[in-house]
């Protein structure tokens, strides 16, 4: 972590009225001593004015509103027999004054003191912007109910909050030489992308040990030794300068990093930057947990028979019982809700080009990204041999829509296996609201949905047809 901070002081005014030694006193008791001024702002002004002046307020005023001095608090010393002196500096904003004969341990008594104090209320105030910011941040989690929403989100505020030029989200576990990095904070696109670990080895010892790697310096560091001769050999130029894994833990086993890194010229991370961006880690542990727990309730649902084996997604008899039963609470609490039916387009084309068994692997890789891509309250059901259902609740006719035209993002940024890059297939939808003065039972809401489907596939302008739309 970064060596103690050296307070730095600004001596000012006139150097033949300063007590003897004080330079001395003042570097031996760790502060960084000048006398210019610089773009960084000091941590306190020291001043001494000339016994000539008349005026010490107006001085002192002046530097109170130096704006290059960033507010720094202002210390007066002044000559014997000046006790009206002092009250017009302490008057005209100066943050302590103090008379000859001035006795210099006294003098880094109130300094020190005054330092511990600002340390106390910058700690304070860091504490209080933390927990606002860990507030704000799972406000907007909360909002944000798929998993890889969830992961950007985290990595997004982080990577903001600390000024970081790298902050992403890794799935690995011990042994593997394999990650899938989910989440990227400079570069949100990235959601799925399989990385060598070899070229993280902050990443690796984190898993292999189970415990935080913080690097502040990641040239001179050891365990870069390897990686480095790589860089030289290569004549690979690194701007990184720190790096830090945080592991995430899941039921008690390594389950992927939180993994930031900064380059020259970013601001040190500090060791209160780490621990809150360990408070985000862990959250993202809950994510993974929720995620296992949704797995294992899905491969219950298989052996109950209650899941479509070759997409995953749910079958046609769950599909019926949801539908009533998001009808009923609809009906009941005055809700909204979407069906959603989604066609995929020539799926014959590329069973007689490519073979039955390349179109039921694109099937179960659609309904994988499926049951992916929907939050944790919606339902996705196999309804046809080309056919996908959803239900989603609190949406309504335009968000069934905007949750079609992202999938179709997704889709096109998936590389199919036998279909290659660049050949996504693609999608008519159809989509009903409820309420709606049609849907008085829920096989309205299927005959509504199909309907809505032939029109789209009849040639719509983006081939999606919303009942009620034009």
């Amino acid at each position: 972590m970064p060596e103690a901070f050296r307070h730095r002081i600004l001596l000012l005014g006139n150097p033949s009225s300063r007590p003897e030694g004080l330079e001395r006193v003042l570097v031996r008791g760790g502060f960084q001593v000048t006398e210019s001024p610089s773009a960084t702002p000091p941590d306190l002004v020291l001043f001494t004015p000339d016994p000539k002046v008349t005026s010490v307020a107006d001085e002192v005023r002046a530097l109170v509103g130096q704006p290059s001095y960033g507010g720094a608090p202002v210390f007066v010393l002044l000559g014997e027999g000046k006790l009206g002196a002092a009250t017009e500096a302490l008057l005209a904003g100066a943050r302590d004054a103090l008379i000859a004969p001035i006795h210099l341990p006294e003098l880094r008594a109130r300094l020190d003191t005054h330092m511990r104090g600002r340390a106390e209320v910058r700690e304070a105030q860091e504490a209080l912007r933390a927990r606002d910011l860990l507030f704000d941040i799972f406000q907007e989690v909360s909002s944000a109910l798929r998993p890889d929403e969830i992961f950007q989100t985290l990595v997004r505020r982080v990577g903001q909050a600390f000024g970081l030029s790298h902050c992403s989200f890794v799935l690995t576990q011990p042994g593997d030489d394999k990650g899938r990095v989910v989440a990227v904070y400079e570069n949100p696109a990235i959601r799925d992308l399989h990385v060598d670990l070899g070229r993280y080895p902050e990443i690796q010892e984190a898993i292999r040990t189970e415990r935080p790697v913080v690097i502040q310096n990641v040239h001179d560091h050891p365990l870069f030794s390897a990686i480095k001769k790589h860089w030289d050999q290569q004549h690979i130029e690194v701007n990184v300068q720190a790096a830090v894994a945080l592991p995430v833990f899941v039921q008690g086993r390594a389950a992927g990093v939180f993994f930031l890194r900064t380059e020259k010229g970013d601001p040190q991370l500090r060791t209160a930057d780490v621990a809150f961006a360990n408070t985000i880690a862990q959250a993202a542990a809950r994510v993974l947990e929720n995620e296992e727990r949704r797995s294992a309730i899905y491969r219950r649902q298989v052996s109950a028979g209650t899941t479509d084996e070759m997409t995953g997604c749910a079958s046609l008899d769950a599909l019926d019982r949801r539908l009533r039963d998001e009808f009923e609470r609809a009906r009941r609490y005055s809700l909204h809700f979407s069906v959603v039916l989604i066609d995929i387009d020539r799926l014959r084309d590329i069973n007689e080009r490519l073979g039955h068994a390349a179109g039921d692997r694109m099937l179960g890789e659609i309904g994988t990204i499926l049951q992916r891509e929907i939050r944790a309250p919606d339902f996705v059901a196999r309804y046809g041999g080309d056919e996908f259902a959803c239900v989603l609740p609190e949406t309504d006719g335009q968000g069934g829509r905007h949750f079609i035209e992202r999938l179709r993002q997704v889709f096109a940024r998936h590389t199919f296996a036998d279909l290659g890059p660049g050949n996504a297939p693609a999608i008519s939808a159809g989509v009903i609201a409820y309420p709606h003065s049609e849907a008085l039972r829920p096989e309205d809401l299927f005959s509504l949905a199909e309907g809505a489907l032939q029109k789209a596939k009849a040639g719509t302008p983006d081939r999606i047809a919303v009942v009620g739309e034009p």
